[in-house]
């Protein structure tokens, strides 16, 4: 490991202790490699902190002035080349001000007064979530609308619905990639709940019991766009909770990819086909030349674990932390950038495999029928007068009957329903039908082709809303 100890800039000075930092554990404790994503944050609350500092007096007109000016500098250099955010700096608090003081001596200095980093990391922090969450919720938002796309060209196709991994009911496809629509409708929902969570103001908590400065945190919430400033300074300065809830986000969302992969996966293989990948989302074998394999799905299916890894890695940070800020809090950061890469490059693939799936018509709805109609003709009895339960006894012997046989309820005749019970009529061939079976629903969420249509209507008009 290089010695970077003599070189690294930290923001606690050195005075206070009588030898060298230890080179391996400074560097261990540093985190410039990878919370220098959080420079356009820094800069952009070191710049509303100058201006409270110049408002409450602290500041002369002269240093606010070159302070804010060459922070505007710093800014537009490091965001037209991402390279310039490097060097042997403790994090990017000590970036940024080791550039300042470069330029401006003492006056850059003075930028720090009545500021702890324990209060800017969670403002960087804050202000990322703040910046980064609508880009998530946009990807989010383009995967519902594939999802919606694929629902509104399957039309009337029909396919089974599963309960234990067991064809249980038909129902629309539209229905099937609706289900998969709800989750995440409520994840973008939840991700807007976690960055009104990080919508809090921190600064003026100081370290831990707030500033001696006559600092306007009014006037720099309103700066810096923060709708609320935090109730206790000892609290904001290890308040993770806002961190928290957006690694809970991303997680719940990675389980409903993980979940809808896995549809996937099992309703294009072979055992099913009623759904084809595209080529181009979809690798070959090594070695078998007739293998299709899903791996961008697979993979999401995997990556899953990270954002959960993080969310449980984050909490177990937390739990038992005594009051006020402690290092360990410093692992926030990389669970949140990785959670958020994890999620936006999942979206993504998630969002052109849906987008390049191909419904076997024929295919889905054959699977759809047969004794998946058994619920169909208990309710067939029940309109007779018959209870369920005692509709539900009937039936399950005729399809013990039928399983055994090799036989489907298409194949009964009359004579063979009637010797099932003698409620049963001609009518009921018509009504033990895979179509009939999804017009017979009659509850707002069900598979009922006017309830999928209202759903399916609703869900544009939230797209159109955003």
């Amino acid at each position: 490991m290089v010695d970077r100890s003599k070189s690294m800039t930290t923001l606690w000075s050195k005075g206070r202790f009588d030898t060298a930092p230890d080179a391996a554990a400074l560097a261990f404790g540093a985190s410039f490699r990878f919370d220098r994503r959080l420079f356009p944050d820094d800069v952009t609350g070191s710049l509303a902190w100058a201006r409270a500092l110049a408002k409450a007096g602290v500041l002369s007109r002269d240093d606010a002035r070159a302070i804010e000016g060459t922070l505007a500098e710093i800014l537009q250099q490091g965001l037209a080349n991402p390279d310039f955010v490097a060097g042997a700096d403790e994090d990017v608090h000590s970036f940024v001000e080791r550039q300042l003081v470069e330029r401006l001596g003492d006056a850059g200095r003075r930028l720090h007064t009545g500021r702890s980093r324990n209060e800017q990391v969670s403002l960087d922090l804050r202000l990322y979530l703040r910046r980064r969450i609508p880009a998530l919720q946009q990807a989010m938002a383009a995967l519902v609308e594939a999802l919606s796309l694929q629902a509104s060209k399957a039309g009337d196709s029909l396919m089974p619905s599963y309960t234990h991994f067991r064809p249980a009911q038909p129902v629309l496809v539209a229905h099937f990639f609706l289900a998969h629509v709800a989750p995440l409708r409520r994840d973008f929902e939840r991700f807007t709940a976690a960055r009104a969570e990080a919508d809090a103001l921190p600064l003026g908590s100081g370290a831990i019991a707030g500033t001696s400065y006559a600092i306007d945190v009014d006037v720099l919430a309103r700066d810096l766009g923060f709708s609320r400033i935090v109730a206790n300074s000892i609290d904001a300065s290890s308040d993770r909770d806002f961190a928290a809830s957006f690694l809970y986000a991303c997680a719940l969302t990675m389980v409903h990819l993980s979940r809808l992969a896995e549809d996937l996966i099992i309703f294009s293989g072979d055992e099913h086909r009623f759904f084809e990948l595209s080529d181009a989302l979809s690798t070959g074998s090594s070695m078998m030349p007739q293998k299709k394999n899903p791996d961008p799905l697979e993979l999401v299916r995997g990556k899953s674990g990270r954002a959960l890894g993080h969310l449980v890695a984050l909490l177990t940070a937390m739990k038992g932390l005594p009051s006020g800020y402690n290092k360990d809090l410093q692992e926030d950061k990389e669970s949140v950038f990785d959670a958020e890469d994890t999620l936006a490059g999942s979206l993504a693939v998630v969002r052109s495999v849906a987008a390049g799936l191909t419904l076997n018509r024929e295919r889905a709805e054959s699977a759809a029928s047969g004794l998946l109609l058994a619920t169909d003709v208990a309710d067939y009895l029940v309109g007779r007068g018959v209870p369920f339960r005692r509709a539900h006894e009937i039936v399950g012997a005729l399809v013990r009957k039928l399983h055994t046989e090799g036989r489907q309820f298409e194949s009964l005749s009359l004579g063979e329903w009637r010797a099932a019970s003698d409620l049963f009529d001609q009518d009921v061939v018509g009504r033990v039908a895979p179509r009939a079976s999804v017009a017979a629903k009659k509850t707002p969420q069900s598979t009922a082709p006017a309830a999928v249509h209202a759903h399916l209507v609703e869900v544009q008009r939230w797209l159109q809303g955003l």
